[in-house]
């Protein structure tokens, strides 16, 4: 290697070096809501709003449920369907 490329790559490393720590930092850093949020003492926590939990909830296993009973249960339907006639 030359001189004068070994001193583009010395002066490439040497002006930012990575760090591991620093940046394992800095995303811990980044999935704060904010850096300096506190709970507050003097506010109360909202109430559940449990209706809201229960419809969400509902409105998921409506569509789960189905579908997992024939993504799961087409193997036992299919030879009743066919009847071995394929």
């Amino acid at each position: 290697m030359s001189a004068f490329a070994a001193r583009i790559i010395t002066r490439a490393a040497a002006r930012r070096q990575f760090s591991l720590l620093g940046a394992m930092r800095t995303v811990g850093r980044s999935m704060e809501s904010h850096p300096f949020e506190r709970i507050s003492i003097t506010q109360k926590p909202a109430s559940p709003d449990y209706a809201k939990m229960v419809k969400r909830v509902g409105s998921q296993a409506v569509v789960f449920f189905p579908f997992m009973a024939v993504a799961l249960g087409w193997p036992a339907i299919c030879p009743l369907i066919f009847d071995g006639n394929l």
